[in-house]
């Protein structure tokens, strides 16, 4: 039963930490996705707000932001009360359960009706810009130093930048635990088999061969469909679909390259030897996770993090079993290029109505929850009192570590009842508080990816286009993901690597050379 429990607390914490590292493409946690709430901006002025404010005003304001179902939002916290006795500014939090809030957003930012504060995705923010609803946080910027600084430290804010104006807050990163798509091997199954670590692709594939001929039953490698094609293709030394290439700092649509038939050729020759997953491409996650905590797969190319469920649930019948992360190959170019996720979660944005009563507060309290003070207050809670600082860094004091040891998700619970945190309303995230509880493995892959010399963190954020330039892109899409299908066909065999070189034609004229124009020109305007 202890085993079970501390399987059911491990399971918990990983995948809210996977819920808050996956952002690249939208993170579908953050205020923008989940938030919601009722209409209409309402600041109104409260004089008793604060006893520590005085001299600047004292207001009351009605937030809205949605529910990741991994961490409840409660509405009298340690932190909200702080930021009213910093800042003066009382926060009616108002939180909406994620799966009903894309509708009601919708229809709130279509009626021009949203409260003070919202959370909004930045796609969101370049659509409604227009309408003059959201307050132009640029117009401030000479008042935010703190906010000028996240931009200096992160210049990808500037993509969210709409014809020269910044109209939302995005949620930025002191520190987080790093996460990556990187290569995880079952390092029982390499020792046993008294086989180095593979340090190249083809040492990768004489490797899974080998394992292949000691487990006849088992796929080496499976995936969760097509999610590990981007950071292969760029480990390999290609790009699958858009990819900035960080040597020359440019976009290039990476699928018709000549590069991109050395990954088909690779993925081919472990599909016809079955050392791939047969179903590679149509695995679900349960799929793909099934196989890798089963022992009928030995290696994936994907999110380091789901790795902690999978040590957990495999040491449950044998205790040597485990899976550790490899460092990222050298490729044929002689390169080294692994694939971190984006630095912040910057497709997740407040923004403050134009209706506000007093914009002026609210930008002085966003600012200051930028700067180190209102960091430490948004991610920690009330010094004394949720943490203490030790060797002059912040810490959840013990004995608020000890009243969450038991719980499901121990990290998430004590963040729910300090306010605290990613999934509540930090706009500078500080991940120390889930650190102090987080798996040793974790914290160290972490540690790892960041060190790894070949690792590179790909941008959060498509460069921003104007709305003919969408226009444009969103035609050459359409033509162009109807021959992307045939890259499973490679892989799989039932189209001939001799007819890439047509295949790729057929790309390029579809508009893939057309696409990196409009994406390179957009990215050069926010450089």
């Amino acid at each position: 039963m202890a085993k079970r429990m501390g399987y059911w607390v491990t399971l918990g914490l990983v995948f809210t930490l996977l819920f808050s590292a996956c952002s690249g493409g939208g993170s579908g946690n953050g205020p923008g996705s989940n938030a919601g709430g009722d209409a209409g901006g309402n600041g109104t002025q409260t004089p008793s707000a604060s006893t520590e404010t005085e001299g600047q005003p004292q207001i009351t304001v009605r937030m809205m932001r949605g529910e990741n179902p991994s961490q409840v939002i409660k509405t009298d916290t340690p932190v909200l009360q702080e930021i009213a006795r910093q800042t003066g500014v009382t926060i009616n939090l108002e939180p909406v359960p994620g799966s009903n809030y894309l509708d009601k957003k919708r229809a709130l930012l279509a009626t021009n009706n949203i409260p003070d504060i919202m959370g909004v995705e930045a796609s969101e923010v370049a659509e409604f810009a227009g309408t003059g609803m959201f307050v132009a946080i640029s117009d401030y910027l000479d008042q935010m130093p703190n906010l000028q600084a996240a931009i200096e430290e992160n210049p990808e804010i500037n993509k969210l930048f709409i014809d020269g104006k910044l109209y939302s807050l995005p949620i930025t990163e002191k520190f987080k635990i790093q996460g990556g798509k990187t290569l995880l091997m079952r390092m029982d199954i390499l020792e046993e088999l008294g086989l180095d670590a593979p340090t190249t692709f083809e040492e990768l594939y004489e490797v899974l061969a080998a394992m292949k001929q000691a487990y006849p039953d088992s796929y080496p490698w499976t995936t969760r469909g097509m999610s590990f094609m981007d950071a292969f293709s760029f480990g390999m030394g290609s790009g699958y679909g858009m990819t900035l290439d960080p040597d020359s700092d440019k976009y290039f649509y990476g699928t018709n390259k000549p590069e991109f038939k050395e990954v088909l050729s690779y993925l081919n020759r472990l599909y016809s030897e079955r050392l791939l997953d047969p179903d590679f491409a149509v695995n679900t996650k349960q799929n793909w996770d099934e196989k890798l905590s089963t022992g009928r797969s030995f290696f994936y190319y994907d999110n380091n993090q789901f790795a902690v469920n999978y040590n957990t649930i495999l040491q449950e019948s044998n205790p040597e079993a485990r899976f550790d992360r490899l460092p990222y190959l050298e490729n044929a170019q002689g390169q080294t290029r692994g694939w971190l996720y984006p630095k912040g979660w910057l497709i997740d944005n407040y923004v403050i109505s134009s209706k506000t009563k007093n914009p002026e507060a609210l930008i002085k309290m966003f600012d200051w929850m930028y700067g180190e003070e209102g960091t430490t207050v948004t991610n920690y809670g009330v010094e004394g009192e949720t943490y203490e600082v030790v060797n002059g860094q912040p810490e959840i004091k013990p004995e608020i570590l000890e009243q969450y040891v038991t719980a499901s998700d121990p990290a998430r619970v004590m963040m729910s009842e300090i306010g605290g945190g990613l999934l509540a309303l930090a706009v500078r995230v500080d991940e120390g508080p889930t650190r102090q509880m987080a798996p040793p493995d974790l914290v160290r892959w972490g540690e790892e990816l960041v060190a790894d010399p070949g690792a590179i963190i790909v941008p959060g954020l498509a460069p921003a286009f104007t709305d003919e330039e969408n226009d444009r892109i969103k035609d050459y899409t359409t033509r162009i993901s109807v021959l992307e299908q045939d890259v499973v066909k490679f892989i799989i065999g039932t189209k001939s690597l001799d007819e890439f070189d047509a295949w790729a034609g057929e790309l390029t004229a579809a508009g893939a050379e057309e696409m990196e124009q409009i994406y390179n020109d957009a990215y050069n305007r926010t450089k």
